[in-house]
Formats: structure tokens, C-alpha cells, sequence
């Protein structure tokens, strides 16, 4: 008996068992953690017995290490797959106003994990700024641990879809560790016209006070992001206008 094969069927590619998971820093090196389906260790202090470090030289982006390299180590729960270094920079600084000088000092705190600068802030000087600034950098890493961004590979989230005041936009990342722009998205139903228009449409429903003069640069700002089809919004933690879980059909 011949079976015919179905025109529609279509051989389907074959599926890398070895998918990398992320990486990590042992001295200041980077090393590959990798997910190897069907190749176990022994799962030690409940890490997932799939989960193995490729401890040798990475390869070129794209490439995968064989199943069968002796380079293959069980991942452990002692390697940490994020290593902090923060630093905490405290000065003085002065300006003339009002025909004199005025003093000032700071505490500047740059957070890199990983060997990536990922966010940094600023506060008072002084014991009060340095203790404000250790809290606030121990509260930022639970935060950005558990936020739906990326903070630690943020190139992985340009063109990510969101929902800027609930219209179809996306993201674009910017230079400066941990902050982002928004790109409105014209492709879901609203033309360019509609969508600004719905959006200061909902701006407005809870009208505000505002002096004229900084009125009149809210409004310059928005003519250039219009004009540029892209909102300068800056950090990525103060999202209350953004819904994370845009789906990639909508």
C-alpha cells in the first residue's frame, strides 16, 4: 500500500536542546548557564538538574557549545547569577545667586550589576544622604529583581509592546542606565491623528492647575514628541502610565 505524502505538511526545523538561560561573572569574566534538555546532574541544593555552566571560553553570539563538550559543569546554588558593586560618591559644590555664594553638597550612588551600570540616582550629602542613599539602593535591587523591565539586559527590551495610558505604544531604550522612551504604536486601529488626540483626550479628564510658564513648555514638549512620534519619558520605575502585559497580537 502507498501512502502519499500530505502536500501540506512541512518538516518542521529541529529543536536545540541547549538553550542558554543567563549569564553570570566569576572574577571578571562572563560565563554561559545553559538549560540542556535530557542531560541531568545530580540537582544539587534544588537547582534544576538541566541547568549546566559551560566553563570555557563563550562562542560567538548564536552559537551553542556540543551536548557533549567536556566543558559542562552542574550549575550551583554558590555561584551567584548577579554580583553587585555600588559605589557611593559624596561632594561639595557652590553658585552665585543673589549676589552670593551659595553651598551645597550631594550623595551620587551608581549601581552596576554584573559589570553593567544599570541605575543610578542622587540625594542630599552629609550622614543623612549616605544612609538614605545605602537604603535606597538595597529597596532598588529588590525592585528591579522583580520588575517586569529588564534592568539587567535593557537591550533585550527595545520594541517591547506596552500600553502607554492605555493606547498601543512600545519601548525604546535609552543611553542612560535604566530609563526609557515611548514609541506610540499606529498600527492597532488609531491613525497618528487619532492617537495624540485620544491621548490628551484622557490627560485632560482630571485638569490640573498649572503656572503659565510651565504650561507653556508642557506644551512645546508635547509638539516635539508629536513631531517626533516618540514620548522622552525617562525611568523605567516610574511606570504608572505603563501596563507591562501588552500581548504581541494587539
Amino acid at each position: 500500500m502507498n501512502v502519499q505524502a500530505n502536500p501540506d505538511h512541512k518538516e518542521q526545523p529541529p529543536v536545540n536542546p541547549i538553550l542558554k538561560v543567563f549569564e553570570v561573572m566569576i572574577y571578571s569574566k562572563y560565563y554561559d548557564v545553559f538549560d540542556i534538555d535530557g542531560k541531568e546532574h545530580e540537582g544539587y541544593n534544588d537547582i534544576p538538574k538541566t541547568w549546566w555552566l559551560y566553563n570555557s571560553e563563550r562562542l560567538p553570539a548564536g552559537l551553542t557549545p556540543p551536548i557533549d563538550s567536556p566543558h559542562w559543569e552542574p550549575f550551583r546554588k554558590s555561584i551567584s547569577r548577579r554580583v553587585w558593586s555600588i559605589s557611593f560618591k559624596q561632594g561639595n559644590t557652590t553658585k552665585e545667586k543673589w549676589g552670593e555664594t551659595q553651598y551645597s553638597n550631594y550623595t551620587g550612588v551608581e549601581m552596576i550589576c554584573n559589570g553593567k551600570p544599570v541605575y543610578s540616582f542622587g540625594t542630599t550629602g552629609g550622614d543623612r544622604g549616605l544612609t538614605f542613599g545605602m537604603a535606597k539602593a538595597q529597596h532598588l535591587i529588590v525592585m528591579m529583581e522583580e520588575h517586569p523591565f529588564n534592568f539587567f539586559n535593557p537591550e533585550s527590551e527595545n520594541g517591547r509592546k506596552i500600553y502607554w495610558k492605555g493606547l498601543p505604544a512600545s519601548i525604546r531604550t535609552k543611553s542612560h542606565p535604566g530609563e526609557i522612551g515611548v514609541v506610540p504604536d499606529y498600527t492597532c486601529g488609531l491613525s497618528k491623528e487619532e492617537w495624540w488626540r485620544e491621548l490628551l483626550r484622557r490627560e485632560k479628564k482630571i485638569p490640573a492647575k498649572k503656572d503659565e510658564d510651565w504650561a507653556a513648555i508642557e506644551e512645546e514638549d508635547l509638539r516635539e514628541s508629536m513631531s517626533s512620534d516618540y514620548i522622552n519619558w525617562g525611568d523605567a520605575l516610574s511606570d504608572g502610565h505603563i501596563d507591562w502585559f501588552r500581548k504581541d497580537n494587539v
